[in-house]
């Protein structure tokens, strides 16, 4: 392999890397916790995906998703 291709390597690897931190995580943690997946990316990429996650957790889940949590446990019972 020369420097060249290495090189490709880790800056697609790089790219792989950032569309990861700044759209699917954020959309993934979004979803899961009832709140708007196109909203959170576009938050990502105007704050820092640190502050981001950390948000995220500390709002946890919406209410919807916590009724449609709640109403699931009951018909599961």
């Amino acid at each position: 392999m020369t420097e060249e291709s290495i090189s490709i390597i880790a800056i697609i690897i790089a790219l792989i890397l950032i569309l990861w931190l700044y759209i699917f995580l954020p959309a993934k943690m979004a979803k899961k916790r009832g709140r708007s997946a196109i909203g959170w990316v576009l938050l990502f990429w105007i704050i820092s995906p640190l502050w981001g996650i950390i948000v995220l957790l500390v709002l946890g889940d919406s209410k919807q998703k916590i009724r449609e949590d709640i109403i699931e446990e009951l018909h599961r019972n």
